[in-house]
């Protein structure tokens, strides 16, 4: 099993990533020779794109932007990209009405709240040290498969359990001028929505289309934090023009860029190369927010973060 490659995210990109590892590992492990390098190109591309993730976002709130409209904008903008791939490479839209209701589902009850939590969390902690947080969730995963899906829970997977919750306890133990608990509070219940969303998600990318799946999903998405946005008043064209950038950006690069890049790499290096190259992702978000926006991290706390990023190590060695 493919546990750990990406955040999307949640947001989207990173969580469909997650799931669809099951279905390539097998065709990702068969290709050998001189598309390994196109490969490791490919999923150095898309960790460095959902790199990006949270510093758009930051920026789209310094814009005006407020989170709930962020997040339907930027689905907007990924769902055309996903329409537009179904219709030019004519690939099958229809699904059963059963699918129909389970993708539904998921997102609302998966993947919205992952990302929703995700992105608040973004207002009050660093955007590195929300991502590491975000990172406990393969080992979340590994032990709700180990209750739900009858998965062994072997030395490994306990050992990449206590180096996770052992990082974030160092971090939490030395926070960067007061750390704001409602930020790793927020980051912490992502990382679990998350889990729980791949656990709920896996089996259903068995017998469906990744590239359906994505489309069904981010469409989804759009409906649920529109209709969210407008109930709560927080949906808004309120904002300063340069925000567009940032929400365009989102759309186009974190999402779409970053699927169609990690996807076509796993099917070329395999899931579990695909996974460690990218623990590069929290340092990549870490080093543009230190640059774009002027967050720092001690160095105590990046020690707890190569604690977590490890744990992922191991899970993705399994």
């Amino acid at each position: 099993m493919f546990e750990g490659v990406f955040v999307l995210s949640h947001n989207g990109a990173k969580v469909v990533t997650e799931l669809a590892a099951d279905r390539l590992k097998d065709q990702g492990a068969a290709k050998k020779g001189s598309g390994q390098g196109l490969g490791i190109f490919l999923v150095v591309v898309a960790t460095l794109a959902l790199a990006t993730e949270a510093i758009a976002a930051k920026m789209a709130y310094r814009h005006g932007a407020t989170v709930e409209t962020t997040l339907t904008l930027r689905y907007v903008v990924a769902a055309a990209a996903f329409w537009t791939g179904m219709l030019v490479w004519r690939q099958p839209v229809r699904i059963t009405l059963r699918q129909f209701l389970l993708i539904a589902a998921i997102t609302l009850g998966g993947h919205a709240t992952t990302v929703l939590a995700l992105f608040y969390s973004f207002k009050f902690i660093p955007a590195g040290m929300a991502i590491l947080f975000l990172y406990a969730y393969p080992t979340i995963v590994a032990v709700l498969a180990y209750f739900v899906l009858n998965e062994p829970f072997i030395w490994r997977k306990g050992l990449a359990l206590a180096l996770t919750f052992g990082g974030a306890a160092v971090i939490l133990g030395q926070p960067l001028h007061g750390l704001d608990m409602r930020g790793v509070v927020l980051a912490l219940i992502a990382a679990f929505m998350n889990a729980i969303f791949y656990v709920a998600s896996a089996r259903l990318l068995r017998d469906m289309s990744v590239w359906v799946f994505d489309t069904y999903l981010v469409t989804f998405a759009i409906v649920i934090f529109a209709a969210l946005g407008a109930a709560t008043g927080r949906l808004s064209l309120d904002f300063a023009p340069q925000a567009w950038v940032w929400l365009v950006f989102l759309g186009l690069v974190a999402t779409a860029l970053a699927l169609a890049a990690i996807f076509r790499g796993i099917q070329l290096i395999g899931a579990s190369r695909a996974s460690i190259i990218s623990t590069l992702e929290p340092a990549v978000t870490a080093l543009l927010g230190f640059w774009l926006l002027s967050e720092t991290l001690t160095v105590v706390q990046m020690a707890g973060g190569a604690l977590i990023l490890l744990g992922v190590f191991l899970q993705s060695r399994e």
